[in-house]
């Protein structure tokens, strides 16, 4: 097939076509949910098809082909020079790409057990055990308890112009809870995860009787919590929040394509202190086994570390072929080039974002806070990188009085805008967790919405003068 491809991409007028790649992709799909005793789901599915791009007088066309018939995948081809052609007339800041970019490579997945080894009655069983264990350290109070097994094994081939021959095998896999308690009118909600880009070993291995029964009494426990405070204070995060912080409110800044488009509130800020000296800011794929890691992107550069923020001054954005030619001040090409399958277009995306280690302990900087909030465990965010306004909630908490972690608080709200926290924080902790939260991004570019996995963590830190919502 990649023969195939290479000849008919080899048919491109080149005095017309700029640049045009191809993406061939295949995926093998695995999901299993178990919903308070009942399975409530067992899909599999296997998804084929080719991702075809052409650069046109500055303009890109993109269109792809479930099928791997030469015919069709000539005629995405030409679907997709005609889709840049009718709009070049119309763009505003034409695209480029160095054209002596080339990339030859060929990775394969070692994995620690490979998934296509167990069975799917195993697979099953563990899924069932983890909903089951949950649900019944209180099935009173724990009012339901959904299990989920993922796996994904995909390939990518991927060839342009510019001779660029890369193949790339990739997994991705997860096994996560989710419990709702309640008492009376009260409700809590509260999730863990375990996911992996190297195999399900880590999957096997996990205590599932030790975290399920820890998840379970931490949503018991919450409906006798306090509510959390409203208003500014400070705050200290746990390393899953940091995670999520770090990559909502400034992972997406960083990416190439809002800094070209100058919806990023990072834009023309390369060189500028942003936070203090304590505060590192890295993206780094290469790392083995997290769910955010590949070897390849999706345009085929190799991955590699990629630093942001370096104490405290912006040094790096997260680049793809495109955003790396046209951005100016020494930007690199730096594999963040990613697509969450053949149906869609790459665009520059975060893989392992985190907050790197400093120097003090969680009671030194809970001494540092002195009144405040201790909030824990991730449950989603938002940000408008044009602004930097950003929003996430914690699973739960406690509060801070006088240097000491005390009473237990619910699930809050935290907001405000990406640089005033970097500058705000008052302590950077030294017990790196890379992988405390390992979850999906969405991000959507003109061939619609994609969700990717990711991973992001760092140390606790701690901040002053946040702004903290209590319900």
């Amino acid at each position: 097939m990649i023969d195939t491809c290479q000849r008919i991409l080899d048919e491109v007028d080149r005095s017309f076509v700029e640049f045009a790649d191809m993406r061939i992709y295949t995926s093998d799909e695995l999901q299993i949910s178990v919903r308070k005793g009942t399975t409530e789901n067992i899909s599999s599915d296997k998804i084929e098809g080719i991702g075809i791009r052409a650069l046109v007088k500055g303009a890109w066309g993109f269109a792809s082909v479930a099928s791997l018939e030469a015919d069709a995948i000539r005629q995405t081809l030409g679907s997709a020079i005609k889709m840049a052609k009718g709009l070049s007339n119309s763009i505003k800041r034409p695209a480029s790409i160095n054209k002596e970019i080339v990339f030859d490579g060929r990775n394969e997945i070692k994995h620690d057990l490979n998934p296509r080894d167990i069975s799917l009655e195993e697979k099953l069983e563990l899924t069932q055990k983890v909903d089951r264990t949950l649900s019944d350290y209180d099935s009173q109070k724990i009012i339901n308890s959904i299990a989920r097994y993922s796996e994904r094994l995909q390939r990518e081939q991927i060839i342009n112009t510019n001779g660029t021959h890369v193949v790339s095998d990739y997994g991705i896999y997860r096994l996560s809870a989710m419990g709702t308690s309640r008492s009376g009118d009260i409700i809590q909600n509260v999730s863990k995860s375990k996911a992996s880009s190297a195999g399900i070993k880590s999957l096997f291995d996990w205590n599932i009787d030790e975290e399920m029964t820890n998840l379970g009494k931490r949503a018991v426990e919450l409906l006798d919590a306090v509510s959390a405070p409203s208003g500014k204070m400070n705050v200290l995060l746990e390393p899953s929040l940091v995670g999520v912080y770090i990559h909502e409110a400034f992972g997406h800044g960083s990416e190439g394509d809002a800094i070209l488009a100058n919806k990023s509130v990072l834009t023309n800020q390369l060189g500028e202190t942003l936070a203090i000296p304590e505060v590192s800011v890295i993206d780094d794929p290469t790392l083995y086994g997290l769910r955010g890691s590949f070897a390849y992107d999706s345009e085929g550069t190799p991955s590699q570390q990629r630093d942001i923020v370096k104490n405290g001054k912006l040094v790096g954005y997260l680049n793809d072929l495109t955003s790396s030619t046209m951005l100016e001040g020494g930007n690199t090409l730096n594999g963040a080039g990613r697509a969450t399958d053949f149906r869609h277009m790459a665009m520059p995306r975060m893989g392992n974002t985190y907050i790197d280690n400093g120097s003090k302990s969680l009671e030194e900087l809970a001494q540092e806070i002195g009144n405040g909030v201790y909030l824990k465990y991730s449950y989603g965010g938002y940000v408008n990188p044009s602004t930097g306004e950003f929003y996430f909630s914690s699973q739960s908490g406690y509060l801070i009085e006088n240097g000491e972690i005390t009473k237990p608080i619910r699930n809050s709200g935290m907001s405000g805008f990406t640089l005033d926290v970097l500058k705000n924080t008052i302590g950077v902790g030294n017990d790196l967790d890379l992988d405390a939260f390992a979850g999906v991004c969405g991000k959507g570019n003109l061939t619609g919405y994609q969700p990717m996995a990711v991973s992001a963590g760092g140390p606790h830190i701690a901040a002053k003068d946040i702004i903290v919502g209590g319900k």
